[in-house]
């Protein structure tokens, strides 16, 4: 996989995005380490260090959570889901790269992989800074997107082709930790990031793209492996062609004052109380046929939606590992957390769909009593 990562930065950077999950939930899968034969032993590009942390996840690192967080406040018209913190780079305050995936909110749309670069000054101020492309309609060799779960422990199949392709490889560690996506050849060819360092004393660690194929008798074999380089960011954005696209994609949210306008834009009956708790009302927007209200404490936020239809529209794909269902009056509601409280509520009534999210797990009574509040 020789090819230049490059994407049109400025549109993502106009109409960057709001999800309803500002933090992914995603570890590092049980280490399956093989090693190959050769590396090259060169610095990190840039002053870049590698996240090593067994976890690396935001929620595993405050303060790239609240920087992502600030920089992605009251954006609309993509929507980003954080995958994981790759690296930091000290600078006059700190640099972080997180790796997300996007997904443009237009019918059709199909996400991508990118690095999102942020910013954070020595006051605590936090912007986007650029973006690099590692799945993208704009690349050339037509990968497509993950959009499933990504942690490499939740695709056994893919594992199980990785591990066969990588077999008996000497001298680099390779710990498979997110499977990004898939390419149709003679067979199919499998994305996976890998964690890597050379072994021996006081080698570094990197990010590596590796491409691992199943041919059309099932075979496994090994395609490609490239270093990733941290703070290579897409060619911005300052030429016409991308001045061109970027006027040509419409933002579909639009923010209103009241719920009860947001609800008549969008097209459905739908209300909610302006405090839920300790939290407080503070964003309204709506797109047609959907409505997205938001709550914060300071801190943490929830998002309330419903919309015409009866997909899940939470815009949740963390990995959890509770899931279960659970009547409430006389809906089934899907609820999926990581503890014995509830990070995501999904449910229909057969003509709309209803979600909550929440960064802090809620009680069961308390997401109760939000549903009887929505549902009037």
């Amino acid at each position: 996989m020789k090819k230049t990562l490059r994407t049109t930065a400025a549109i993502l950077a106009v109409i960057a995005a709001m999800s309803c999950t500002t933090f992914a939930s995603f570890a590092e899968a049980t280490p399956d380490t093989v090693v190959e034969d050769t590396f090259a032993d060169e610095p990190l590009a840039g002053g870049w260090s590698v996240n090593a942390e067994k976890n690396i996840s935001l929620s595993a690192n405050k303060e790239a959570k609240a920087a992502f967080k600030k920089a992605t406040a009251g954006l609309a018209g993509v929507d980003y889901q954080p995958i994981a913190l790759l690296g930091t780079q000290v600078v006059a305050g700190m640099n972080y790269a997180v790796l997300c995936r996007s997904t443009v909110v237009y019918p059709g749309a199909q996400p991508e992989i990118k690095i999102m670069y942020i910013y954070e000054d020595l006051q605590g101020n936090a912007e986007i800074t650029g973006f690099q492309t590692i799945i993208g309609e704009q690349l050339d060799g037509g990968f497509t997107a993950n959009s499933g779960k990504l942690a490499i422990g939740k695709n056994k199949s893919v594992k199980k082709i990785y591990k066969k392709a990588m077999k008996g490889l000497t001298g680099v560690a390779y710990t498979p930790a997110a499977y990004l996506g898939s390419q149709v050849v003679a067979g199919t060819n499998y994305m996976v990031l890998c964690r890597s360092k050379a072994v021996y004393p006081g080698a570094p660690y990197k990010w590596s793209l590796v491409i691992v194929n199943k041919d059309l008798e099932g075979k496994a074999s090994l395609v490609d492996i490239e270093t990733l380089e941290l703070g290579n960011m897409d060619d911005d954005s300052v030429n016409e062609e991308n001045e061109d696209i970027m006027v040509g994609i419409a933002n579909p949210w639009s923010e209103y004052k009241t719920v009860a306008e947001a609800a008549k834009a969008a097209g459905v009956k739908f209300s909610a109380p302006d405090k839920l708790g300790e939290y407080t009302l503070t964003y309204i927007q709506a797109m047609k046929g959907l409505v997205d209200v938001r709550y914060t404490n300071g801190e943490d936020q929830i998002c309330i939606r419903k919309g015409v239809g009866t997909d899940d529209i939470s815009g949740d794909y963390n990995t959890y590992d509770n899931v279960r269902e659970k009547k409430i009056g006389v809906y089934t509601v899907t609820l999926t957390g990581n503890g014995k409280g509830v990070n995501c509520a999904a449910w229909n009534d057969g003509k709309n769909s209803y979600s909550i999210y929440s960064d802090k797990e809620l009680s069961v009574k308390t997401l109760k009593s939000i549903v009887a509040e929505i549902i009037k």
